[in-house]
Formats: C-alpha cells, sequence, structure tokens
C-alpha cells in the first residue's frame, strides 16, 4: 500500500512539472509574439502632506532606477509605463492609473507589472475587516489606517478589474508580506517585508537603495535567469534576491537596535523578502542581452 501511495505521489509530481513546462514553454512563444504587451504602474512616494519622514530613504532614487529598468528593456515601451512619484502618487492617481489607464491598455494575454515603493503597516484588530496591511499614499496626513492609505483589500479590487492573467505585483514597503488580499490567482506576489515576521523594510546608505529592490533589480540584469533563456521572471528576480537582502540588513542594522527620531529605541531585525505564488509558469519581466535572447 505503501508503495502504491508511494508511486501515485511521484506520477503527480511528474505530471505537475511536466504541466508548469508546457505553461512556460506557452507563455514563451506568448511573450515573443505580437500579441503580448508589457504594461507596468510604477510608483514611489517618500513625502506626505502631513507626515515627516527621514531625511534619506532612497524611495524616489529606487523607484526612479526601476522605472528606468523597464525601460532599458527592449520588451517595454515608454507609453506603456505610467511613473507616479510623490506628488504624483496620490490615491486618486494610483486608483485612475490601475482601474482606468492600466485596464484600458491590457487584455488578458498581456504582462502586468505593479510595482510599490513607499512605507506600509499592519492594521489594527480595530480596522481588520478593511485589510490586513495598508501602504501610504502622498495624501497621508499621520501614520494610523485612513482613507488617505490603500489596505490590501481595496489595492486587490483595483486589480480585479484588470484583464490580465499574467500579473506581477511588486511591493517594496514595510509589512509587504501581509498584503494578503493580494493572493489571487494569475498573479505573483512578491514583497520585501515578510509575513508574519521579520516584516519591516530596510534601505541601506551604502547602497544608496532600498535593500531588497537593489539586489532585486540586480537580478534583472540578467544574472538570476537560472534557466539562461535571456528573459528574468519575477519568480527568478525574487529568488536571486531574497538571501542577499535578508544577509545585507542583518548586518546593516546589527544588532538590531536603533533610536528613532522621537528619542525612543526601536527593535528591528533581518528582513526576509516573502513571495506568493498563484501564478501557473513564471511572469517575464525582462528581456536582456543573453544566450536566449
Amino acid at each position: 500500500m505503501k508503495k502504491i501511495i508511494a508511486y501515485g505521489l511521484f506520477l503527480i509530481f511528474i505530471c505537475a512539472s511536466i504541466n508548469v513546462t508546457a505553461l512556460n514553454a506557452k507563455l514563451k512563444t506568448e511573450q515573443n509574439s505580437n500579441d503580448t504587451n508589457y504594461y507596468a504602474v510604477v510608483i514611489g512616494v517618500e513625502e506626505f502632506i502631513g507626515v515627516e519622514t527621514p531625511d534619506q530613504e532612497y524611495i524616489d532614487e529606487t523607484a526612479t532606477r526601476f522605472y528606468h529598468k523597464l525601460l532599458d528593456s527592449e520588451n517595454w515601451e515608454e507609453e506603456n509605463i505610467k511613473f507616479l512619484l510623490n506628488e504624483n502618487a496620490t490615491k486618486d492617481k494610483i486608483h485612475d492609473a490601475i482601474v482606468n489607464w492600466l485596464d484600458e491598455k491590457e487584455n488578458a494575454n498581456d504582462i502586468v507589472v505593479i510595482y510599490y515603493m513607499d512605507h506600509g503597516w499592519k492594521t489594527n484588530l480595530s480596522d481588520r475587516k478593511y485589510g490586513n496591511a495598508y501602504v501610504f499614499t502622498y495624501n497621508a496626513t499621520s501614520r494610523y489606517f485612513d482613507e488617505d492609505k490603500i489596505s490590501d483589500k481595496e489595492f486587490d479590487s483595483w486589480a480585479d478589474v484588470l484583464d490580465s492573467k499574467h500579473i506581477a505585483v511588486i511591493l517594496d514597503h514595510c509589512y509587504s508580506g501581509r498584503m494578503l488580499a493580494l493572493r489571487q490567482f494569475g498573479r505573483t506576489v512578491v514583497a520585501a517585508g515578510g509575513k508574519y515576521i521579520f516584516c519591516p523594510c530596510n534601505w541601506s546608505s551604502h547602497l544608496e537603495s532600498s535593500i531588497f529592490s537593489y539586489y532585486f533589480m540586480e537580478g534583472l540584469n540578467g544574472v538570476a535567469d537560472v534557466n539562461n533563456d535571456g528573459w528574468v521572471t519575477a519568480r527568478e528576480a525574487f529568488h536571486y534576491a531574497r538571501w542577499p537582502t535578508a544577509w545585507h540588513s542583518t548586518w546593516h542594522h546589527f544588532p538590531f537596535v536603533y533610536k528613532r527620531a522621537n528619542g525612543k529605541l526601536g527593535f528591528i531585525g533581518p528582513q526576509i523578502p516573502y513571495l506568493y505564488d498563484r501564478h501557473m509558469g513564471d511572469i517575464p519581466l525582462i528581456k536582456y542581452c543573453g544566450s536566449g535572447s
């Protein structure tokens, strides 16, 4: 009986592997065809109407570098990328970029990327009906959850209007791993912060960047292309960036105690990024000049 179960599990594993390989091959054919376009909304918010933040967190610079990283790839066109930075990243403009601008352009076969570089936090138990975590917008007048923030449930409701079956959501903000409502079929959610532990996200003055986005974009240069097909996918870039991020953040903040601006001591530990993948097959992000191009 045990042998039969073992053989059955083995066959299921083989069939699943063949299935994913076939899906990757199908997506590879689609992405090289004229029927597939690449669309992105890139958001970076370091300045807020009513919230003071440290002078230099490299949010502006990091989001701008990601925007140009897409432009440097031959599979991206400038008119297909909406870039919202600081005062242009109000809640209304972010909503309009996803629900109106993006939805009018993309279709089921297109690749869609939403990159959000910002501050975020978990919701209190009293606000949990609105979502598990939230991200700031330029409208923010406080650090607490209110209508000028975007919860994971609200974010998900905006993404739900999109037709694309190939959506990569890249979140680089604290508690990004707890944006649980975004976990839907057809999406790969890359979060710079952990799900339940190691949730804060860190920046590095040495790298002059968010730590996770620095290594994620380094992977997009081609070094993350493990199958050497000339493309870097969201999953490949995540796995490349995960452990360098943990290592760098560990030593950057050792011994994990820092002084806040208000004079109170806080605790921060290593940063462990999180991946939630409900997309069958890899979502290609960047075509670079590799052996498979």
